[in-house]
This record gives structure tokens, sequence and C-alpha cells, in this order.
């Protein structure tokens, strides 16, 4: 008798082993010998950005706006395959990597750590803010602690907690992380689970990361990872921020440009500079965070032969200052003031796309984000009518 039934486990073993072979087999096969792959998610082209793991199984590519219906490509070093897309779903795939490894590879146009705050009223959600050195600001509570000031930077990836206003709060640091910021690459103390409250919203289960590189009245830094899969106005002639359950009305005076997310998290958008008559177009971290004018990276620089053609008023270290030629954002152009230019550098730039459009500026546009199909709304305001009156 127990004989009999260790051959049938056998048998139905060896039948679902074969079951799952067959499964495999099935599976679309591409072919590597790198390990470095290239993406292009709907418009944000990603060059070696996914490296190729043969130990996850499977190892899974989130889309930036899994909302949105679009197009998938994953690129090898030998070969390529597509997908469309829609929200939910997931697609299957082998990479085989030099001949004989084969890595399990899940396309998946879901959200992976989605955090929605918990709402008091049906009605669209208004965050008041003030701003201060060009920076946007909220009182919250973290933990249920004393009111404190939290900055709003759309070009932070993650919470960031200043080590100086840990004494104010009940945390628990249960890890350590890397934090990547203008500081460059740290280990840190990363706190896994906590609660945040601004203006009667509340988000559970949110992760901080331990920082010296904040200013002395900042508490907490968040970003656009707290309203993903929402769609948001930054409006400076109210001071408020409103939450939208739906993409409301567009005013006229809103001009519509496509957005990409950075990491599924950062808004980039496209401006452009008027240079001795020649239009040079590309992609911008929308930084909120940064209390400049901006950032142009070396690689948009040198692609474009520009670095020399920009009015130095000085240089230091990596970077110089220089006048502002002619900036165009939403039909506006702006030609005052100064922009940082990183210098010439063989090793390339910090920068994954042209660089970065500070607060100084973005501050001038009120401002739609639709985190869902992944477009940008920019209207001029109040700053921005100031500059040209003056």
């Amino acid at each position: 008798m127990k004989l009999y039934l260790i051959k049938a486990i056998s048998i139905i073993l060896l039948f679902l082993v074969y079951q799952n072979l067959i499964a495999q087999q099935k599976l679309p096969i591409i072919k590597a010998n790198s390990k470095n792959v290239k993406i292009l998610d709907g418009k944000n082209y990603k060059s070696d950005f996914w490296v190729i793991f043969p130990e996850t199984k499977p190892d899974i590519y989130y889309l930036d706006l899994p909302r949105k219906n679009q197009n998938l490509k994953f690129i090898t070093d030998l070969d390529s395959i597509s997908f469309n897309m829609k929200y939910g779903e997931t697609k299957d795939f082998i990479v085989l990597l030099n001949g004989k490894d084969s890595c399990y590879t899940r396309i998946s146009a879901n959200y992976p750590n989605l955090k929605k705050p918990n709402k008091n009223t049906l009605l669209n959600d208004t965050i008041p803010f003030t701003i201060k050195d060009n920076r946007i600001y909220f009182q919250g509570k973290i933990n249920g602690s004393e009111l404190l000031n939290i900055q709003f930077d759309l070009g932070a990836d993650a919470v960031n907690i200043n080590k100086k206003s840990v004494k104010k709060i009940k945390i628990n640091f249960d890890r350590k992380g890397n934090l990547v910021n203008s500081d460059g690459t740290n280990e840190t103390r990363v706190s896994s689970n906590n609660q945040v409250e601004i203006a009667g919203l509340v988000w559970n289960n949110i992760e901080m990361y331990e920082t010296k590189n904040m200013e002395n009245y900042e508490d907490v830094i968040i970003g656009n990872s707290f309203f993903l899969d929402q769609i948001y106005e930054i409006d400076y002639d109210k001071n408020i921020i409103i939450i939208y359950d739906n993409l409301p009305k567009i005013e006229p005076d809103f001009v519509k440009q496509d957005m990409i997310l950075d990491n599924g998290v950062r808004p980039v958008f496209e401006a452009s500079f008027s240079i001795e008559g020649k239009i040079y177009k590309d992609w911008f971290l929308f930084d909120t965070g940064n209390t400049s004018n901006g950032i142009l990276g070396n690689g948009f620089l040198k692609r474009n032969n520009l670095y020399d053609k920009f009015s130095t008023i000085l240089g230091f270290g990596s970077k110089k200052i220089a006048f502002i030629p002619q900036l165009i954002i939403a039909d506006q152009t702006i030609s005052e003031g100064v922009i940082t230019l990183e210098k010439p550098n063989t090793n390339g730039s910090k920068f994954k796309f042209s660089g970065i459009i500070g607060n100084k500026i973005l501050k001038r546009f009120n401002v739609i984000i639709d985190n869902r199909e992944g477009y940008i709304y920019l209207k001029p305001n109040f700053f921005l009518r100031k500059k040209i009156s003056e």
C-alpha cells in the first residue's frame, strides 16, 4: 500500500513538472549576451536602466504609468520584445543569457507599492501651503506628532526625515538603506512603517529615510509618490493644492504637455532653449525642491554643442553660472536670470535627463499633474505676470 502511494505521488509530481516545463516552453524567448537592457516605456527611453538577474524568478519591471494603455519595448544587445499593456495586465517572457541562463522576466501594468490617503470627504481635497525660498511647505503630523514643516519636493524619490527632527517624532528605525540625493548615495537609517497626516488626509505604511541634507526649519520631505494614481493641481495664486477624483475641466489658459515619470515617481517634462535663433527642446526634471532656476546637464550641453554659447558669469568646481538666453515653457518665454551649467566631463552627466528646472521658474506656473495618463498642464500665474509687468 505504501509503495503504491509513493508511486502515485511520484507520478503526480512528474506530471506537474512536465506541465510546468510545457508552460515555460510557451513563453516568448529573446536572446542576450549582456546583462544590461534598454527599455522604452511609452515615451520614456531608459538606456541601460535594467540589469538582468537570473537568480530572480520572475524579475518584475513595473510600468511608469500603469493606468495608461501603452507600448513597452524590452531591448537587449541581441534582441527585443514588445507588448501592448493595459492596466492590471502582466506579460511573461524569458531572456536567454549567453545561450544558457534562462532569466524569467515579467512586465507588470500595476503599481508596485501604491499608497493612497484615507479621505474624510467625498469632495475634492484641498491642501493649503506656503512658499519659502521658492519651495512648497505643508503643515502635517508624523505618527501623531506635533505639527511639522513638510516640504513638497517633486524631485524626491524617497520620503526624507531631518535627523534634527527625529526627537519630535515617535519613530522606529528598523533597518539600513541607501539614500540618493544631492549629497550623493549614502547609507542611512530607515523606518519602514509610519503614518503621515496632512490637512485631514492620512497615509499609512510610509517608509522614511533619515538625512542630514535638509534645512533646519524643515522636518520632512515628501514627493509625487503620495499622489500616484491621482490628479492634482498646484495653484500658486491661491496657495492651495487640489486633489481631483477625475480630470477637471481644463481652462483654455492651460497648455497640455506630455509627462514621463522617472523611476515611476518624479515628473519629467519638456522645455526648450532658444539660442542664436535655434530651438533646443528636451526633457527636464520638474523639480519643486530646487530653489534655483535650474541646472543643465553636461549630456544636453555636449549633445547640442551649447556649453560655450551661454554667457558665463562665474565658474566654480564642476559647474558654471550663466545667463539664461531664452527658456520656453508652455508657450511662455523667460529670458531673465541665471542658470547653472555642468562643465564638460568625460565621465558623463549626473542627470538621467537633460537637467532640472527649479522652482524659482516653475512657481510662475499653476500646474495640473495627471499621474494616471501622463500629462502635465501649465498656466501662467501671478509670479509670471509680475515678472512680465516688471
